[in-house]
Order: C-alpha cells, then sequence, then structure tokens
C-alpha cells in the first residue's frame, strides 16, 4: 500500500533530507514539495493525501496554523528544531512530532506508526461497508488489532472511546480494548454518527449511554455512573443534538 503524501519546509537542507528519506522508502508516493504553508494548504483543499509532513515555523503562515484551518486533515507528522511545540502538535492529533535534525530511524518509526493506523482503519471500513447484506456484523461492528489479535467489537457493547495521541481506549460493557488508532479518525470515518458523538477532544459516547447532562458544570454522566467533560469546541453542537421537549 502507498501512502500519498506531501512534504512543507521552507528551508532548503532540511526539506533535500525529507526527500532523501521518503525516496529511501518504497511504500510512500511523494505528491509535491512545497517550501510554504500556503500553497500546501491550497493543495489539500484540492487533492486527496494520506500524510502530510511539516515544519511548523514558516513565513505567512505557520504549520501550526495550516493545520487548524484544514477541512480535512490527512495524518500529520510535524517536524521542527523546536520542542516546544510538541505540545501544540499533539493538541492537534499528530501522529508524531520529530527533532530537527532527525535520523532516518526515527523518520522511519514515525512512517510506521502512519502505516500501523491506515491498516487499522482500512480493516475496519472493510467491515463496515461490506456489500453481504447476510453478514449481520457488517453494520453493526468493528474489527480492531490488539496485542496481535483480531477483535470484533458490536457497536453495542461499547460505552465510550478514550483518545490517547495515536491509540484509543474503546470502553465496553465486560472488557476495555486499547488499539493503534486515533479518535479522529473512528469519529470521522467508521462509527455511525447515528450511534456516537464526540463530546471532547478526547472523548466519544455512545449515544444511548447518556443518563444526564450538566450542562453548567460541562459534565456527561453515563449510565454506569461515570462522569465525562464536555470540550468548548464540541459543547454547543452536542447540546444542539439533546434537545430537551420541554
Amino acid at each position: 500500500m502507498k501512502i500519498k503524501c506531501i512534504l512543507v519546509e521552507d528551508e532548503a537542507p532540511a526539506r533535500d533530507l525529507l526527500i532523501s528519506y521518503t525516496n529511501r522508502i518504497p511504500n510512500i508516493q511523494v505528491l509535491e514539495v512545497f517550501e510554504n504553508a500556503l500553497d500546501a494548504y491550497s493543495f489539500l483543499s484540492e487533492n486527496e493525501v494520506d500524510l502530510m509532513i511539516t515544519d511548523i515555523t514558516m513565513p505567512r503562515l505557520s504549520g501550526i496554523d495550516m493545520i487548524k484551518n484544514l477541512r480535512k486533515k490527512p495524518y500529520i507528522i510535524m517536524i521542527s528544531a523546536h520542542a516546544n511545540f510538541a505540545l501544540d502538535g499533539f493538541d492537534l492529533d499528530v501522529v508524531d512530532f520529530l527533532i530537527k535534525p532527525t535520523t532516518f530511524d526515527r523518520f522511519m518509526k514515525a512512517i510506521n506508526k502512519v502505516h500501523d493506523m491506515m491498516d487499522n482503519v482500512d480493516a475496519a471500513i472493510r467491515v463496515t461497508v461490506s456489500d453481504d447484506d447476510e453478514d449481520e456484523y457488517s453494520v453493526s461492528s468493528i474489527y480492531v488489532k490488539e496485542s496481535g489479535k483480531v477483535i470484533r467489537i458490536d457497536y453495542d457493547e461499547i460505552i465510550a472511546i478514550e483518545g490517547m495521541k495515536d491509540y484509543v481506549k474503546i470502553i465496553a460493557k465486560d472488557r476495555t480494548i486499547v488499539t493503534h488508532l486515533t479518535i479522529k479518525k473512528l469519529e470521522e470515518v467508521i462509527l455511525p454518527k447515528s450511534k456516537f458523538i464526540r463530546i471532547h477532544k478526547s472523548f466519544i459516547l455512545r449515544l444511548d449511554q447518556i443518563r444526564a447532562i450538566d450542562s453548567a458544570n460541562s459534565l456527561v454522566e453515563l449510565k454506569n455512573g461515570s462522569q465525562i467533560p464536555m470540550g468548548a469546541q464540541y459543547k454547543e453542537f452536542f447540546l444542539s443534538k439533546m434537545k430537551p421537549v420541554n
């Protein structure tokens, strides 16, 4: 499986290094190389890309501001000489954050994370969109990997999902499963929106597990008694879906 990739780097030596690294990896197809974030942003708005490897500090538009404004985000690897940007990166659900100058081995580790995440999403999509009408699980469950096993999880088992950088914890009725997958991909690609809703950058809930909503304190109480925080950027949309009848 080829990973369709773009590179965004304004400094020529760092750009040449990224090109040399990607040329050594057979399963990466570099579609374009950009010297600024504005051109990359325009390209992403019109083209399908699996992965963007981007610098942060660039003229006119920073890598962080570009990512914040993207409507459809690919997997993202950030690279910078400044380690203090790492927290910003993970707040934006990037796959990895590399410090310049990065070694090829460290670069390869980041690429392998992307490859594993794409494998997991593809497997889940294949089950979800199966054309076999006789397969009752094709519309009611997903398959994920954990500790070398492929595990089926019925949607009706799931209580909540917690995001942990490039992993998710799926909290089910009688088990908890941790798998290499992002909460963003679960929300946007895999889980049915009729059953699940994201209420926080780190939490997705199954709608029929909600017992009560405390909007004043930004908390959601579940049937199992646990309380989940509502994030500011998700609160308005969530409450608009949960309007009381009186």
